[in-house]
């Protein structure tokens, strides 16, 4: 058996070089993220027992335009990256709107506005609290807002809530509590009038879930 020319030991190893290059770029350059976000059933209760202010029950017309604009503003504040809204079947990172949340170990006390679990390379779940989101949509209403507002409210605010949680599963531990921003998807609080009314926008997470998913444009350059 002949030894292989120097030559040909060189353009094998070229050969290697490159192909081991072009696997570093393949796995290292974002591929996107499949996210999938739903409504469970909402208790009866939970739709009637609300503020005198907003003046009786949500009804079926109201909560289908909630949800209209929760899937609307997760549409908005993701509309840079490279996210896809798929079924929780194929997707890797889920959020469902719950009637309400509940610490286990204190079953009285209400609970969080939301909350989700990532597990890295894997993906993550997570909920909202119906019932607390739509209080606080009322609670922090402007003087003279009409119920209209407030309906829009409530979806905006369960949208915002569930892009700050698909943000925690996307990047994981990482702080984006950290920011001051009162009007940023990442501040830590759904107790405010930022949450439910005005403009937002991404902070201190915005470069970094660009780089873990991508952004449009890179996926059209």
């Amino acid at each position: 058996m002949h030894a292989p020319s120097r030559q040909a030991t060189v353009l094998l190893a070229v050969s290697l070089s490159i192909a081991a290059g072009t696997l570093m770029v393949l796995r290292s350059k974002p591929s996107g993220a499949k996210i999938a976000f739903w409504f469970d059933p909402i208790s009866d209760d939970t739709l009637e027992t609300l503020p005198e202010e907003f003046g009786g029950p949500i009804d079926a017309a109201e909560l289908r335009k909630i949800e209209s604009i929760a899937a609307a503003e997760i549409a908005h504040g993701f509309r840079e990256f490279q996210i896809t809204l798929t079924s929780p079947a194929s997707a890797t990172y889920r959020i469902r709107v719950v009637d309400s949340l509940r610490i286990p170990s204190a079953p009285r006390v209400p609970g969080p506005s939301a909350e989700s679990r990532s597990i890295p390379g894997l993906g993550g779940q997570g909920a909202v609290n119906f019932r607390l989101i739509a209080h606080n949509a009322i609670a922090f209403a402007p003087a003279g807002a009409d119920r209209g507002a407030m309906v829009a409210a409530i979806g905006r605010g369960i949208g915002r809530a569930a892009v700050h949680e698909f943000a925690h599963q996307l990047l994981g531990s990482t702080p984006i509590h950290d920011t001051k921003d009162v009007r940023s998807y990442e501040y830590d609080s759904a107790a405010r009038f930022e949450q439910y009314y005005g403009e937002i926008h991404w902070d201190i997470a915005r470069p970094l879930i660009a780089k873990r998913i991508g952004l449009k444009s890179e996926a059209v350059n």
